[in-house]
């Protein structure tokens, strides 16, 4: 890590990296979490051998960045050999077929270890997707998540397992009278059966937290924009991201404004001014024009001081540490394989952050 120069402004050192398995990307909504993790995507597919994108996100994006339909099986990218999606089911309990609730689940057994650990339904169902994960065979991963608070459940829930593990082993000589208990009341439970089961899902809790604290295997990719919000969330999951001893070298600011030949200063009445020799037509379209040109340069300076403002607040918290990459606002939706490969382009290619000084 260099000590007096800001890192490259680019994803270059994150394409270039031959060892990651597994690479994050999450943010607020609405800042361009998917269209940057499918531009990553298509990136690696050119890069390695067999690339898996992955939407934990319930709103499930994929699909309309891809123009393609997907399912919670892997399925293969148009135009691509080596390129699969996959969008999973809004509820985790369903898409990995483990449950919690109803006559045959752990809180007919132990309810007391369901209602002492909030969220531990969640973080065994996050348990059993990466176990999942785990058994594919992908040169890579990447995973388009949901905004920032259900991607930290996700990150943390091998903690959160932990804690359940701890709590049911104390509990564990009452499993086997609970089981008992349970079936007389009409449920059809095995206790080694489910004593396997929690062992099995104990066992890739403690693969996967160190898999997810090996910088070298998983990565984070932070994406925002220059606003206040988007800023604000950026820095707390960073934090959270620490906390969880997880890796997190890059960061995306999207939708970013950039200067435009002759534009970025203050409009002036001279603007509208019209020039001599007009006929009184043309001096009149001119004025139009002038005073549109006027109204758009004012707007467009506006919104660059805006952004300016959180555009040093992201140099003067992570430029240092962190790649920092700023992408222009785009003309048009980023959809489609082509416009995703001219964005893969955009992560790759440094440019300093537009601060208007």
């Amino acid at each position: 890590m260099e000590d007096e120069e800001d890192l490259e402004f680019s994803l270059g050192e994150l394409f270039s990296s031959p060892s990651l398995k597994w690479v994050f990307v999450g943010g607020k909504g609405g800042v361009g979490k998917t269209t940057t993790s499918c531009s990553i995507a298509v990136e690696f597919a050119r890069r390695k051998e067999k690339v898996l994108i992955l939407s934990t996100d319930p709103a499930h994006n994929l699909s309309d960045a891809f123009e393609q339909k997907f399912t919670n099986e892997p399925t293969k990218v148009h135009g691509f050999e080596n390129l699969f999606a996959m969008e999973v089911e809004a509820s985790f309990q369903e898409s990995t077929g483990y449950r919690l609730e109803g006559r045959d689940g752990i809180s007919k057994v132990l309810p007391e270890l369901v209602s002492a650990i909030p969220g531990i339904d969640e973080a065994m169902s996050f348990a059993e997707l990466m176990q999942s994960v785990q058994t594919m065979d992908y040169s890579i991963i990447i995973f388009d998540t949901a905004p920032t608070g259900h991607t930290l459940r996700l990150l943390s829930f091998p903690t959160l397992l932990e804690k359940a593990f701890s709590k049911l082993q104390d509990l564990r000589d009452k499993l086997s009278g609970a089981v008992q208990m349970a079936n007389a009341m009409g449920a059809s439970l095995d206790a080694d059966d489910l004593s396997t089961k929690l062992d099995g899902l104990r066992a890739v809790t403690t693969t996967v937290r160190t898999a997810f604290q090996d910088p070298t295997r998983t990565t984070f990719v932070c994406v925002c924009i220059p606003e206040f919000l988007s800023v604000y969330e950026t820095e707390r999951l960073i934090q959270d991201l620490a906390k969880n001893s997880i890796d997190c070298s890059n960061i995306v600011v999207n939708q970013v404004i950039f200067p435009v030949e002759d534009g970025c200063a203050e409009a002036t009445d001279d603007l509208c001014k019209v020039p001599e020799g007009l006929s009184e037509e043309q001096a009149k379209q001119f004025r139009a024009l002038a005073t549109r040109a006027k109204a758009f340069e004012a707007a467009h300076l506006c919104r660059r001081k805006m952004q300016s403002k959180y555009l040093v607040q992201v140099r003067d918290l992570y430029a240092m540490d962190f790649h920092v990459v700023s992408v222009p606002l785009q003309p048009e939706e980023v959809r489609g394989v082509a416009k995703l490969r001219r964005f893969a382009q955009l992560l790759q290619e440094p440019r300093d952050l537009p601060i208007l000084e």
